[in-house]
């Protein structure tokens, strides 16, 4: 029995679902109303909202005396009297300057000028030094050889005179006295120049090959000439003399 009260209003239900649309679709469609002429439309405003009153001002009254390190709200507003306490002056900090250090120009070395050398002069030949004793000079292959002032010198000369055919003497006419510096040029007979020299005393000695020879003496500017002979065997002698 209650299968088939179940059966029945399944049925009931499902013909009441399957009825909805045909009863939708059987309506008649209403239009809507048209708006008349006779209506009128307005428009509402909101109504206006108000802002909020401001904040009140902060004021402090007059004389009051504001002590160091007071923080004061945004916008106070001081009135006559007010006392401010004073600035502290805050020292500025200091900033330590450090200079930057220039680095030194090394020092450049100097330029190096090389000078040529100069050509080193001719040495002349050291004349024979007196007091030392007289020595034998050669020039353009004749020898000869001066001096004897002094006892020793002399008897130097007189060892030696036999290795020389010309002898010379200088000295000063009366008095006998002898001469040094006396300048004695040899000349051959062609004119050529044997021998040039400076006596260093009063005898001159030269070893000269046989034949004919031209002197020129020449003391304190005085010149005398000779033309001499040189034999081929023994020695000549010749004295020349100049007034004091």
């Amino acid at each position: 029995m209650q299968s088939i009260l179940h059966i029945n209003r399944v049925s009931l239900l499902v013909a009441g679902l399957l009825a909805l649309p045909l009863a939708h679709a059987q309506a008649p469609l209403v239009p809507p109303a048209p708006i008349g002429p006779d209506l009128n439309t307005e428009w509402v405003e909101p109504a206006a909202t108000e802002p909020p009153p401001p904040a009140p001002t902060p004021q402090l009254p007059e004389g009051t005396v504001l002590q160091e390190g007071m923080i004061l709200p945004p916008g106070t507003v001081l009135p006559g009297g007010a006392i401010l306490p004073p600035e502290s002056a805050t020292p500025a900090p200091t900033v330590e300057y450090t200079p930057t250090p220039v680095p030194m120009p090394e020092p450049q070395p100097e330029p190096t000028v090389v000078h040529p050398l100069p050509a080193p002069a001719p040495t002349p030949a050291p004349p024979p030094r007196r007091g030392v004793g007289p020595s034998v000079q050669v020039m353009n292959g004749v020898s000869y050889i001066s001096g004897g002032i002094g006892v020793s010198e002399r008897e130097e000369l007189q060892a030696m005179k036999s290795q020389f055919n010309l002898r010379l003497l200088f000295a000063v006419t009366g008095s006998g006295s002898y001469l040094a510096d006396v300048r004695v040029r040899i000349d051959d007979a062609a004119g050529g120049i044997r021998l040039d020299a400076l006596s260093e005393g009063p005898w001159f000695y030269a070893k000269l090959t046989p034949g004919r020879y031209i002197l020129q003496i020449t003391s304190a500017g005085q010149v005398q000439r000779r033309e001499v002979s040189i034999p081929a065997s023994g020695a000549l002698e010749q004295a020349f003399y100049w007034n004091d």
